[in-house]
């Protein structure tokens, strides 16, 4: 089996995670680290016993097949141009970029590089939503009908100042509204023909709470409400014919339960399905990056560009509404 070898931009807590992941991955190995700050990338080397380097010396690296851009929204880009430019594979923390545009440029880089490309939406690899996905698919609530989903939390103080700052493209919906965004959209296998949204501002001028209404060319509809201020039950509830499924943690959980009616208010029957996930649910990206460069592919089935590029444009079209447009933009 071949060996692929690893490098990380960025020295955060995400990428810790991420350096986790890649070690418990077989087939997989993590080679080096760079940060703007030195001083981070040696702490960081120091505690996954790997080598640090400067975003030059590190792209320049004959031993590093993968680079996974793991800095905040705002450096996304140019990091990823970097890599791509030095004939780098490569792995994007979501969101990907901060607007279609960037994205555009990108998949167009990689095409022309022949560097294979994909966004690190971590949750869309996980058994539990594969699982999901499958069982919705097979009819097990009949034709789907509508979203009702919350995604919230009261962000840590450590968490805020990304969050709040225009400059760093904070917000709720390029770091958390993605998810649930993303969510809908995998199980409906489509993106959806139409979406409006509101949302409230914080002090900085950026989306502190945001409720998304969706709607799919099949009629399904979907409403999201996500906040990084906000106490909430994170729970996603899917409507259909002949039930629904009520699903706590969506974004990472691995219990849910079906409930059948008898298309009354009476539930007939219900099932509490698990299906585990790994501890560290990185390792499923990691290994679809290690299949694919392994099969010669550019770009993930299950996490597609096209769809990447979509979703950038879908909440393009969300901040336009509001009139968020970021400085650096």
């Amino acid at each position: 089996m071949q060996l692929i070898r690893w490098g990380i931009i960025g020295a955060g807590i995400i990428a810790d995670k991420m350096a986790n992941a890649i070690k418990l991955h077989k087939n997989s190995v993590l080679i080096s680290v760079a940060s703007r700050t030195k001083e981070k990338a040696v702490s960081f080397a120091l505690s996954h016993n790997i080598e640090s380097d400067t975003y030059e010396s590190l792209l320049i690296r004959e031993d590093i097949d993968v680079i996974y851009i793991a800095t905040t929204h705002n450096f996304h880009f140019d990091n990823a141009m970097l890599a791509l430019n030095a004939g780098k594979h490569v792995l994007i923390e979501k969101p990907f970029t901060v607007n279609a545009i960037q994205a555009k440029t990108l998949i167009q880089l990689a095409q022309e590089k022949q560097c294979f490309l994909m966004e690190a939406l971590w949750t869309r690899f996980l058994p539990s939503i594969q699982y999901l996905k499958s069982i919705l698919d097979g009819g097990a609530i009949g034709e789907i009908k509508m979203f009702d989903i919350s995604f919230c939390n009261i962000a840590q103080g450590k968490y805020l100042p990304r969050l709040l700052d225009p400059n760093l493209a904070g917000g709720v919906t390029l770091d958390m509204g993605i998810y649930p965004i993303s969510f809908v959209n995998f199980l409906m296998g489509s993106l959806p023909k139409q979406t409006q949204s509101i949302c409230r501002f914080s002090q900085t001028g950026v989306d502190e709470i945001a409720s998304y209404q969706m709607q799919f060319n099949n009629g399904v509809i979907a409403n999201i409400n996500t906040s990084f201020n906000l106490f909430t039950d994170n729970r996603a509830m899917i409507y259909g014919q002949t039930g629904y499924i009520e699903f706590n943690h969506f974004q990472q959980g691995q219990t849910f339960t079906i409930h059948k009616h008898d298309h009354s208010h009476n539930v007939i029957q219900s099932d509490v399905k698990t299906i585990n996930n790994h501890e560290n649910g990185f390792i499923y990206q990691v290994n679809e990056v290690f299949e694919k460069i392994q099969n010669g592919e550019l770009e993930s089935n299950i996490m597609p560009l096209q769809e990447t590029l979509d979703t950038m444009k879908l909440m393009d079209d969300i901040r336009k509404q509001w009139g968020l447009i970021y400085p650096f933009e």
